[in-house]
């Protein structure tokens, strides 16, 4: 059983859900003044985040469960650049590629094919705050900027070649929301103008079925 426009299963909404007011309730009772005002601003944002799971149907995209199989004959790679660590490894596909959980916004991002295959390419984009939509950059390109303190807050990734061969799959995890569901093809992920950064990509390509 789903949420309604989630994607995601809603029993274990539920449970992060029961926990997080349980978390709350335990903080009321702390003696520390202190103590429980920053405990429950947290877990405040936390339920925040949870409650936005269920209403998001613009962030739901495709559930894991519907998913198909990773291709096995090319990969997709990641490579981020994380707000004050820089740039991560190349990392392979469905890998999280970024920071969950730190509050470290992504500022650009890399993807490319896993070994490059004739007449198949890839192409990306993002929204950057401030700067907003970026142009299309090629496999491997670095779409994105370094040391502005610009984050991107949405992404888009396609087959520029070789759609009729493959399906390009991605999520992102947004601050004050989570993972979002599975984007594909050229799909928007992300939001626009709500301040709203991404933390961390994942992205696999799958071979289409005849």
């Amino acid at each position: 059983m789903s949420a309604s426009g989630s994607g995601a299963p809603l029993g274990p909404q539920i449970v992060r859900l029961i926990r997080a007011f349980g978390e709350m309730a335990a903080a009321q009772a702390s003696s520390d003044a202190a103590t429980r005002s920053l405990r429950l601003s947290m877990l405040r944002e936390k339920t925040e985040a949870y409650l936005q799971g269920f209403m998001r149907g613009d962030l739901a995209g495709e559930s894991t469960s519907s998913l198909p199989e990773p291709s096995r004959l090319v990969q997709a790679d990641l490579m981020v650049h994380v707000q004050d660590h820089g740039d991560t490894d190349w990392r392979p596909q469905l890998s999280e590629c970024g920071s969950v959980g730190h509050g470290k916004r992504i500022e650009g991002f890399a993807v490319r094919l896993n070994p490059p295959v004739e007449e198949v390419s890839l192409r990306y984009k993002a929204h950057v705050s401030v700067l907003g939509d970026t142009s299309w950059f090629s496999d491997g390109e670095y779409c994105g900027t370094r040391g502005q303190k610009r984050r991107v807050e949405a992404i888009w990734i396609e087959l520029a070649e070789g759609f009729d061969r493959f399906d390009i799959y991605y999520s992102a995890h947004l601050c004050r929301f989570g993972w979002t569901g599975w984007f594909k093809n050229g799909q928007m992920c992300g939001t626009r103008g709500e301040y709203r950064q991404v933390e961390a990509i994942k992205v696999f390509l799958a071979e289409k079925t005849q």
